[in-house]
C-alpha cells in the first residue's frame, strides 16, 4: 500500500509537519485512524464461570483482542468456551454469541447446563477450512455479535486436503490457513474497534505429538495451527483436569467432580498470577445448592477476602465485611451456603476482589471502577 502523501510545508510556516501527516493520514483512512497513545483503554472482559481464573486475568476473556485455550482431551476447554458463553449472553442481551464448531461434535445438553440459553446461540458447523475462515470474517464484521468461538483450531481442514487422496502429503497447508485465519481476524478486530464494536475472539485447540521432537521432560508435544496462532494472541490459557469418580444416584460408577487447574502462559491485558485450580461438579451438591455444571468456588473466594482483610474471625465466629455488606457466619461451610444462597452477594465479593487485586496491581482508575457498579 502506498504511504500517504504528505503535503509540501513552506519553510517559514508554523505549521507542524507531525499535524500535516496526521490530518493526511485521517484523511485517507478516516478519523479514527490514528489516535493518543492515552485514549487506548484496557478491553471490557467477560467471565469464564470460574473466580479463581477470572481473578487471574481481572475479569476473563477479553473483547477486542484474541483468546487461545488449549488442552488435552477432557481437560475442560469447551467446558470453560460454554461458561463463557453463558456469561456473555447475561452481560451483552442483545448481542448473540457465534460458535463455529469445526469439529461438529457440539452438545447442547451439556451446554444448558453449562448456562448456554441455546436460542440465542449461533451455531455454524463448516465443512471446510476456508468456509470456517469466512464465517469467522463475516461474524467479527456483525455488530450484533459478542463473542466468536471456533471450536477448535486443529479441525480446520484446508479444501485441498478434503478434495485430494488420502495418499497426499499435505505439509503446512492447514498452518497457511490458519495463519491467513488470524490475519484477516485481526485486521476485521481492528476495523470493528473503529465503528466501537469490541468482539471477543476465543480459539480452542489441543496438543498433537511433535514428530522428531525432543522434550526433556514427557512427550515433546506441538499445537496445530502453526505459530502464528501464538502470536496473535493477547491471553493464552492451557488447561488440565483430574476426573474423581464416585457412585451415582443408582451405584453406578460415575465421575462425581472435575479438578481443573490452569496455567495462564501469556497475558498481554495485566500482571498477577498466572496459575489455578477450580472444582466443576459433576452430580448435584443439594447441602451447598449447586447443580451440576456449577463450579465450587466459595471457599476459594473467601481464602481471597482473607487476604484482602474483608473475611475474619476464628473458630465458630466470622464476619465477611466489604462495601456496604457486614455478615456474620458460623464458619467456612455456613458462609459458603450463604454465598450461593444469595447469587448477588456471590457477585459482589467476585468483584469486590478483583478490584482489589487491579488496583493492587496498579490498573487504571476506570478499569477498576468497571467493578464498583
Amino acid at each position: 500500500m502506498a504511504r500517504p502523501k504528505k503535503t509540501a510545508v513552506p519553510e517559514d510556516s508554523d505549521a507542524n509537519e507531525l499535524e500535516q501527516t496526521l490530518k493526511e493520514v485521517r484523511k485517507r483512512f478516516g478519523d479514527t485512524s490514528v489516535s493518543s497513545g492515552s485514549t487506548i483503554v484496557q478491553p471490557e472482559r467477560v467471565s469464564t464461570g470460574s473466580f479463581v481464573l477470572d481473578f487471574q486475568t481481572l475479569g476473563g476473556i477479553p473483547r477486542g483482542r484474541a483468546t487461545m485455550i488449549v488442552g488435552e482431551r477432557h481437560s475442560g476447554k469447551t467446558t470453560i468456551a460454554c461458561k463463557v458463553t453463558a456469561s456473555a449472553q447475561r452481560q451483552y442481551p442483545d448481542e448473540a454469541v457465534a460458535l463455529v464448531d469445526a469439529e461438529g461434535t457440539f452438545d447442547a445438553v451439556w451446554a444448558a447446563k453449562l448456562g448456554v440459553d441455546l436460542d440465542r446461540l449461533v451455531l455454524f458447523q463448516p465443512e471446510t477450512g476456508e468456509a470456517a475462515v469466512d464465517v469467522i470474517d463475516a461474524f467479527i464484521g456483525t455488530r450484533e455479535v459478542s463473542m466468536v468461538i471456533v471450536d477448535s483450531v486443529a479441525a480446520l481442514t484446508p479444501m485441498a486436503e478434503i478434495e485430494s487422496s488420502a495418499e497426499d502429503a499435505h505439509v503446512g497447508l492447514q498452518a497457511r490457513l490458519v495463519g491467513g485465519m488470524i490475519r484477516k481476524a485481526t485486521a476485521g478486530m481492528i476495523r470493528e474497534r473503529r465503528r466501537g464494536h469490541n468482539i471477543g475472539l476465543l480459539f480452542l485447540n489441543q496438543y498433537r505429538s511433535k514428530i522428531g521432537g525432543f522434550a526433556k521432560f514427557g512427550e515433546p508435544k506441538t499445537i496445530p495451527g502453526g505459530r502464528a496462532l501464538e502470536f496473535a494472541t493477547s491471553l493464552q490459557i492451557v488447561m488440565k483436569n483430574k476426573e474423581n469418580t464416585g457412585k451415582d444416584e443408582i451405584g453406578n460408577d460415575a465421575v462425581t467432580v472435575n479438578d481443573h487447574s490452569f496455567q495462564i502462559t501469556k497475558n498481554k491485558m495485566n500482571s498477577g498470577g498466572r496459575t489455578g485450580e477450580f472444582r466443576l461438579l459433576r452430580q448435584d451438591d443439594d447441602d451447598l445448592g449447586l447443580k451440576e455444571g456449577d463450579i465450587d468456588d466459595a471457599g476459594t473466594m473467601l481464602a481471597y477476602a482473607k487476604k484482602f482483610g474483608a473475611y475474619t474471625g476464628g473458630g465458630s465466629s466470622w464476619a465477611l465485611e466489604f462495601w456496604s455488606h457486614e455478615l456474620k457466619f458460623k464458619g467456612l461451610e455456613h458462609a459458603k451456603r450463604a454465598l450461593y444462597a444469595d447469587r448477588s452477594l456471590y457477585w459482589d465479593l467476585r468483584n469486590f476482589l478483583i478490584a482489589s487485586q487491579a488496583e493492587a496491581l496498579g490498573m487504571p482508575e476506570y478499569f477498576v471502577e468497571r467493578f464498583l457498579v
